[in-house]
């Protein structure tokens, strides 16, 4: 079962990675912000769906 504690789990996973590559408040606008190399979904959304790993790339992608 997919529970808001689980949800909320993974997005910290992925918003301390985030953090070392943006400050917090940036970090926070990443994640909640359209992206491109997600075809303008929000990376918070398919973190919580479970779409880490989509979360994670489309990160790197904005690192390169």
């Amino acid at each position: 079962m997919d529970t808001e504690a689980s949800k909320q789990e993974r997005v910290q996973v992925v918003l301390v990675r985030v953090r070392e590559v943006w400050p917090n408040e940036a970090a926070e606008e990443w994640m909640h912000g359209s992206n491109g190399a997600l075809d303008g979904a929000r990376p918070i959304d398919l973190v919580r769906l479970g779409r880490i790993h989509e979360g994670l790339a489309a990160l790197e992608v904005a690192r390169a």
